[in-house]
């Protein structure tokens, strides 16, 4: 049950529900605002991606 329940909790601040869960009351936006400021910083796994270099790739 446990398991069942982090997963759904996990997915209540999905970015592609958040705003609905905030307007049905699932979810206090300073519940969300607070999930986001606790996110890790990944900036330094980023990588950059040039949009000509892919569709060079793609073309060859």
């Amino acid at each position: 049950m446990t398991l069942l329940f982090d997963a759904t909790e996990a997915k209540k601040f999905d970015s592609r529900v958040v705003e609905r869960n905030i307007l049905r009351g699932s979810v206090k936006a300073d519940d969300y605002d607070k999930f986001v400021k606790d996110l890790p910083d990944e900036s330094e796994n980023a990588e950059t991606v040039s949009i000509e270099a892919l569709l060079a790739d793609n073309s060859a």
